[in-house]
């Protein structure tokens, strides 16, 4: 453990070190040239060892002042209180009658080259001047950014680094800075300003432009790959967030970096104004940390918990809207304390990881060295960003560097955690493939064991119902005709499980033969009626008694509809699950269709896999294993057939499976099919046609909408005992249409479950035109759940009631609900009433008023004015 810390301290001094050589580096030796008393002698200067130099030293300084270039040429630069002020410097930190100079103010800075080298063209570079200048060489105007002025009302802030070039043939060059600050909470030249030849110049100008394009190009590439392998792993099922984290801080990165230092992102035009992309910068600043809090979250906990994750977030998130909503000089005056606290949260984060890495065992070692070193390199970043903000330097090559650094950990980290987790699931792949043997082994042997007692126990219960030992009463042959169900059952389960290893080995056999299809569906549906027990749904076998025989196993063919129309009953709550049989040539066609919840989209290819049960957002009955529809995918193909399923959320679905049949005409078949088809097709229209109109005593119309022919009449004759109007639908479409013809309705009764759209679908809808108070409504459905109440109650349900219902029940509620509404509408009608009462007065008064002064100087228009007031009233 020694070791360890002694080599993160190691990793980290040398690191830390790095920070003040940068600063001495950026000094650049310090040279000798300096300005003294507002002059800089350039008689020393050697332009080729020197290509360029700083404008550093004491430049005079002209506060509360924006003197013009000619005002010192006419000598009258001794009418003005003249000081001397260092460059670079804030002027805050100097002092007037022994008074600091505010942050916010304006004033003229001015020094002469002297001795200046002829022929030559020159160039002069600004890059901090806060925050807005207008720069002057020899009496004309070379760089403005911003607009300075005296008062703050014509000020406009600007701060861009800027070069100019100019020429010269006199042997001194005048340079005049106007200032003017009422933005930031420091203000004058805190950075040095750069005079030399203007090839050299141009030429070190290009080589930072090329260096900081290069790095936003490496960031926004980064930025690109991670999100592509975002998407890539979203696609393979596996939401990996860090990596939406990792692209999401490249891309902050670039635009911070891209808005600082030379801030090159601005040479591609901007429509913004300065302070919007200041507070951008900032903005982008304050995002990045928080997604990088919430990053070393994700990766992991032992650097920062969720709690202080929550407290960064917050107060982050806070002052990034506080950037949004202000001015600048309002925000910046709490960003100190912001940047404490930032800087202090990345240190903390800097001890846990290093701690971290202390702690952890051989396996983890190199992830915890990488996160430190990132977290490393993020807080050397971030100090450098503050010590050129600080002006305590002026390059920011050594933070690029950093960032560079933290990327290329990034990188490693990511393919780390891309390879541990291939070896984990490799893995874990090789125990699944034991533990799966050892699975099927127990299966079987325990399927074995089984079988023996359960058959006892279901041969000696149904040989007591049989009264082998003597008379039973009702109750008791009911209770053992339940354990008798329930044994059998429980057979079926033990050999779908035989089944299912024996076909995982290949040990299935078929003993196929001609069959009746039709009498086969009977019988299932006959044994299924059972199960179904009361639950609304119809088993209709639609199969003709004239299909031709087929040519299967009748054992596994039982087995296959027992699967198949059982799974149809277990999710479909309401409606029918219908058998149909075609012929395709030599191939008989079998549909097994539903009107249940459906299938959600993508889902379909995993419900024939094995020990797999759909979710649905219902909790339907989940009894078995999950096997049944992959025995049957199986014992369908050993047929020499295939399975498909066609469903869609809410209207149901079709399981389709084919057979081989025997010796039939097809086009035979066909027309015969067709003719049934059609006569059953004309049997249906028989049903009552929507919507349904039905006056009462009661005008308070009632709006119902299901789609069970059976609960619909049933809910109509309870409302018909008590009188009420009633507008019947079967379909959530009918009950929009209706609600669009008709704005009176007192309730609307909505069935949950429906056809064509969940009754949660219109109840949006409705919600959406109408409050609680001003159409009622009650949701009615045959899920009577807790949860099922809760989701009606938060989509916005005034009440709700089970079905089956009591007709009691109902009426009780449909009364209260529509009182409610007609309490509301007999509010709101007399508020109305209340509130002309209170305007009739006021008119009556201000009518009479012009009448009176009319009267006395124009008797006709007062006559007019009586009677057209005499009519209206």
């Amino acid at each position: 453990m020694y070791k360890r810390w002694l080599t993160i301290s190691t990793i980290a001094f040398i690191l830390f070190s790095l920070i003040p050589v940068s600063i001495l580096i950026s000094k650049e030796a310090r040279q000798e040239l300096q300005v003294h008393n507002g002059v800089m002698d350039l008689a020393a200067w050697d332009p080729e060892q020197h290509s360029r130099i700083k404008l550093d030293g004491e430049w005079e300084f002209y506060w509360n002042e924006l003197l013009p270039p000619s005002f010192f040429r006419h000598g009258a630069s001794d009418s003005v209180s003249r000081m001397i002020m260092e460059v670079p410097s804030d002027w805050t930190e100097s002092r007037i009658n022994d008074k600091p100079l505010p942050a916010y103010g304006y004033a003229t800075y001015r020094m002469v080259l002297s001795n200046v080298p002829d022929d030559m063209v020159f160039a002069l570079k600004k890059t901090n001047i806060r925050f807005s200048s207008d720069i002057y060489i020899n009496g004309e105007k070379l760089l403005s950014d911003g607009k300075p002025s005296q008062r703050s009302t014509d000020y406009t802030a600007g701060n861009i680094p800027q070069i100019g070039g100019f020429s010269t043939t006199g042997d001194d060059i005048e340079i005049i800075v106007h200032v003017a600050n009422y933005d930031y909470i420091n203000a004058g030249i805190p950075s040095s300003l750069y005079f030399g030849e203007l090839n050299h110049m141009m030429k070190h100008q290009q080589q930072l432009t090329v260096r900081e394009f290069s790095l936003i190009a490496i960031l926004v590439t980064l930025a690109v790959i991670y999100a592509v392998c975002f998407i890539a792993a979203w696609l393979n099922g596996k939401k990996d967030y860090s990596l939406l984290l990792f692209s999401l801080i490249c891309l902050l990165f670039s635009i911070y970096q891209g808005l600082v230092g030379e801030r090159v992102l601005l040479l591609f035009g901007s429509s913004f104004s300065f302070e919007w992309i200041y507070k951008i910068k900032d903005i982008s600043s304050m995002t990045y940390f928080i997604v990088l809090v919430v990053l070393f979250n994700q990766l992991q906990q032992n650097i920062i918990s969720r709690r202080a994750t929550k407290i960064a977030i917050t107060v982050l998130g806070i002052f990034t809207l506080l950037i949004v909503l202000l001015p600048i000089q309002s925000y910046t005056l709490l960003q100190v304390y912001v940047i404490v606290f930032y800087e202090f949260l990345l240190l903390w984060m800097l001890v846990r990881a290093g701690a971290l890495y202390v702690k952890s065992t051989a396996n983890h070692r190199i992830n915890s060295m990488l996160l430190f070193m990132g977290m490393l390199t993020i807080n050397l970043y971030s100090l450098d960003l503050l010590l050129f903000a600080f002006s305590l330097k002026e390059e920011l090559w050594l933070g690029q560097l950093y960032i560079v650094i933290f990327n290329i950990i990034m990188i490693f980290l990511v393919v780390l955690r891309f390879f541990t987790a291939y070896q984990e699931m490799k893995e874990m792949k090789n125990k699944l493939v034991k533990l799966d043997k050892i699975k099927d082994d127990f299966l079987i042997n325990t399927s074995h064991e089984l079988k023996t007692p359960l058959g006892a126990i279901v041969g000696i219960t149904d040989s007591i119902i049989k009264r082998v030992e003597g008379p039973l009463n009702e109750q008791q042959v009911q209770n053992l005709t339940i354990v008798k169900n329930s044994g059998r059952r429980l057979t079926m389960l033990v050999n779908d499980l035989l089944d299912y290893s024996k076909m995982k080995n290949g040990d299935i056999t078929l003993h196929k033969k001609k069959m009746n299809l039709r009498a086969s569906v009977d019988a299932v549906i006959k044994l299924q009626m059972f199960v179904l027990g009361n639950k609304p749904v119809r088993l209709i076998n639609s199969i003709l008694e004239a299909f031709p025989d087929i040519y299967a196993d009748p054992d596994r063919l039982l087995q296959i509809l027992h699967n198949l129309i059982g799974n149809a009953m277990k999710y479909t709550d309401v409606g029918e699950v219908k058998i149909s049989a075609e012929m395709h040539r030599n191939t008989v066609v079998i549909h097994v269709r539903d009107t249940g919840i459906g299938i959600a989209p993508g889902m379909e290819r995993f419900v024939f896999q094995a020990y797999e049960q759909i979710e649905s957002s219902s909790k339907y009955d989940r009894s078995g294993i999950g096997i049944g529809l992959s025995i049957t995918k199986k014992l369908v193909e050993l047929h020499g057939g295939r399975i498909r399923v066609e469903s869609a959320i809410g209207e149901g679905s079709v399981f389709t499976f084919t057979l081989p049949q025997t010796g039939i005409d097809s086009v035979e078949w066909n027309t015969a099919s067709k003719e049934h088809n059609d006569e059953a097709h004309e049997s249906l229209n028989l049903q009552v046609q929507y919507p349904l109109y039905l006056e009462g005593e009661i005008k308070e119309p009632i709006l119902v909408v299901e789609d069970d022919l059976a609960n619909m009449q049933s809910i109509i004759n309870a409302l018909k005992l008590k009188g009420y109007s009633i507008v019947a639908v079967h379909n959530g479409h009918q009950a929009l249409q209706e609600l669009d013809k008709n704005q009176g309705f007192y309730l609307v009764i909505l069935d949950i479950v429906m056809a064509d759209m969940s009754g949660y679908e219109v109840l949006t809808k409705i919600r959406e035109r109408y409050t609680l108070f001003e159409l009622p409504v009650l949701m009615l459905t045959a899920r009577n759940k807790a949860e099922d109440m809760r989701i009606a109650v938060d989509n916005g349900a005034n009440d709700y009631v089970g079905k089956p219902f009591e007709t009691e029940e109902l009426l009780a509620r449909v009364n209260n609900l529509t009182k409610m509404k007609a309490a509301v509408k007999h509010a709101k009608d007399a508020e109305i009433a209340f509130l002309r009462s209170q305007i009739k007065p006021h008119f009556l008064y201000n009518a009479l008023n012009s009448i009176a002064e009319l009267c006395i100087v124009e008797p006709s228009q007062a006559e007019d004015l009586v009677l057209h007031l005499s009519s209206y009233l």
